[in-house]
Formats: C-alpha cells, sequence, structure tokens
C-alpha cells in the first residue's frame, strides 16, 4: 500500500494550490479542520506516513491538532506550516512536541517536496525499527517458551494454563496480558520439579523450599525487565500472588486485571479449593473477569490436575509428583512429560512390582 501524506489547513484556496503543484508525485488527503483531519486519522485503514498541518486554525490550532495526533497514530511523522506572525508559537510547538519540522509560508514547492520526501524518508525509518522490534520480542519470547517447554513441563503446564485463561478475559487488542501469561512463570525454570509438583499438590513446603518457590516472580522480572517494551509487563510479573488469597500489593488496573486475575485464580485452585470457591474469594477484581475466568477454566483445553491409576498412565500425561515404587524408588520425577516408551514402562511397573497410587498427573 502506497505511503500516504495528510495536508491540514483551513484555507481552501492554499490546499487548492498544494493539490495542483504535488499532484501525481504522493498520494494525499486534504482537510480543512483539525476536527475532520482526526476523524480521517481515526478512520484511515492504516496510519497515515506524514501529516502536515497549519499553525493558526479556528477551533483547533495546529499544535493542539498534532499533540492528538500523536495520542492516535504515534507513528505518523509530522511537518507544520507556521506564518511569520505565528513563528514563536510554533517554535514552542516544535519544542514540545516530536514534531518533524516546521516551513514558513509561502513555502516553495520544491522546498516542500524536499521536506515531504524528508518526513517519508524518517517514516520508513521508524517502522523499519519498530519491526526489528517486534521480531526480537517475537523471537525472545518463543525462546523463553520453548525452553520452558523443553526442560519444565509443569512450569510449561501452568503458563499454558494462563494463556488459556488470559486469552478468554482479556481485550482482543490487549496484548501485554498475554505476554505476561506466556513469560510470568519463567521463573519456575529455576524451581525444581519436586518442589513445583508438592505447590500444585496443595502440599505444605518447608521453608527453604518456601523461600525458593516465593522467589520465582523476581527471578521472571529480571529476565522479562529487559526485554524491550516490556517494562511494564516485567512489573506485573513481579506483582503476581503466591499463595491462595493473597491481595494485590498495589492497585489493579485494567490493564494489568486479565493477567492478575487469572494467576489468583490458578494459584487458588492448586491450592485445592473448587473453581467456583476460588472465583468467589476474587472480590478485588472486576466481576465480569473473574466470572469469565470461572467459565474458561471449566471449557479450555488447558492441562488440569488428575489421580489416576498405574494403568491409566498415558504418553503425553506431565508427571505431577514423583512416582515411586511400592518399596520407595523414585521411577520418574515430578515435571517429566511422559513419553510412549515411560508410560508402557510404567504401567508394567504398576502390575509387577507395584507403585504408589494413584498417580497425580496433568492432563
Amino acid at each position: 500500500m502506497a505511503e500516504r501524506i495528510l495536508m491540514v489547513d483551513d484555507e481552501q484556496r492554499l490546499l487548492d494550490g498544494l493539490r495542483r503543484s504535488l499532484h501525481g508525485r504522493y498520494v494525499i488527503d486534504f482537510s480543512t479542520s483539525g476536527a475532520d483531519a482526526l476523524a480521517r486519522i481515526e478512520g484511515a485503514p492504516s496510519p497515515y506516513a506524514v501529516v502536515v498541518s497549519d499553525m493558526m486554525m479556528p477551533v483547533m490550532n495546529g499544535a493542539e491538532f498534532l499533540a492528538r495526533t500523536r495520542d492516535v497514530s504515534p507513528d505518523s511523522v509530522q511537518i507544520i506550516l507556521s506564518g511569520q506572525a505565528d513563528l514563536t508559537s510554533t517554535i514552542a510547538a516544535v519544542n514540545d512536541g516530536n514534531l518533524f519540522r516546521f516551513l514558513t509560508k509561502p513555502c516553495e514547492p520544491d522546498h516542500l517536496t524536499r521536506a515531504l520526501n524528508a518526513a517519508l524518508h524518517q517514516h520508513r525509518l521508524v517502522m523499519a525499527e519498530r519491526e526489528l522490534l517486534q521480531r526480537t520480542l517475537d523471537g525472545t519470547v518463543e525462546l523463553l517458551t520453548d525452553l520452558m517447554k523443553a526442560t519444565n513441563p509443569l512450569a510449561a503446564a501452568r503458563s499454558e494454563q494462563l494463556c488459556a485463561l488470559v486469552d478468554a478475559v482479556a481485550p482482543a487488542e490487549a496484548w501485554e496480558p498475554r505476554i505476561a501469561a506466556m513469560l510470568g512463570q519463567v521463573g519456575l525454570l529455576a524451581i525444581p520439579g519436586e518442589v513445583l509438583g508438592r505447590v500444585r499438590a496443595g502440599e505444605t513446603l518447608d521453608s527453604e523450599s518456601e523461600a525458593l518457590f516465593h522467589s520465582h516472580p523476581q527471578l521472571a522480572y529480571e529476565l522479562v525487565k529487559r526485554i524491550p517494551r516490556l517494562g511494564r509487563v516485567a512489573d506485573w510479573v513481579a506483582a503476581q500472588p503466591l499463595t491462595a488469597g493473597e491481595k494485590p500489593a498495589g492497585e489493579v488496573d485494567e490493564h494489568q486485571a486479565p493477567y492478575a486475575a487469572a494467576v489468583a485464580f490458578v494459584v487458588g485452585v492448586e491450592a485445592g479449593r473448587t473453581p467456583a470457591s476460588v472465583a468467589a474469594g476474587l472480590t478485588q477484581y472486576p466481576n465480569e473477569i473473574v466470572q469469565s475466568l470461572l467459565r474458561a477454566y471449566t471449557t479450555a483445553k488447558v492441562r488440569k490436575p488428575r489421580k489416576v491409576s498405574g494403568a491409566e498412565l498415558m504418553v503425553g500425561m506431565v508427571v505431577d509428583q514423583d512416582i515411586v515404587t511400592n518399596s520407595g524408588l523414585v521411577l520418574v520425577r515430578g515435571g517429566e512429560l511422559l513419553t510412549e516408551t515411560m508410560a508402557i514402562r510404567l504401567r508394567h511397573f504398576a502390575e509387577g512390582v507395584g507403585i504408589v497410587e494413584p498417580v497425580a498427573v496433568l492432563v
């Protein structure tokens, strides 16, 4: 799609002159007021690459219009056209905002063309940097989630569950809660599977194991905060609840609520409480989010804890607690993902030597 330019001036004759002098060189839309221009920007199929505005306009001057434009189209490169009489206010607008150029009236066509070409080039640089940052972000998130799946299936299962819940309650355009759900449990990579298994089983931890488990949000925070554009996500991760019924340390805003409520819900279920009782206790979060979490948990395709017999062990299950023989020999540690060979071997052990049943798994 061709890069588009929006030119705004309350003088129709000036716009007509610009249309004639620039015809065929660029794709340009014209507007005679700030209000009309904002409506065009908000309704455009894609952002304008460059926005050129007069300074002295009735109702909404150029500085106010461009400030509001930055809110709805932050990547548009901005240029002001100014008369000598309002030069002081224009310079102030340049210093206060992110304006790329200001041009004085009357502006020679060649001068305007050079400014527009430079602005289009600047827009391409901005978009290239944005794309690079996005690819870096996507690659980093994918790397960390793959690492969890490969080295700590229990952590990956918790993250998978959170992703499904957040996806069900967060607005479609809200990417930060979804990234928080994907990366918020990365600190669990440093926690032994045995400890995670005991947490998921609702067991009481000794002081050393409890301190280790409680360190995982800070560990995740230290990793996530280094990733470009994830400063706010890192703060949410650091503030995630660790125990059932734990109140948020500070105020939870509408952006953080989907992730914070989902973590609080999962922590409560892991503590052995019923989903309905957990939901009833989450009074500090918006009720519509809590009720959506409850519905999503009962229908989402995520791993849930189950107790099965040795004969029911199947490939793809994640071992939630160590599987041991009746004599105390550990066969599989908590956190392992059962392969077909492992599942067959364990079923044979259950039939022969015997294993402690039921077996705690995630399915």
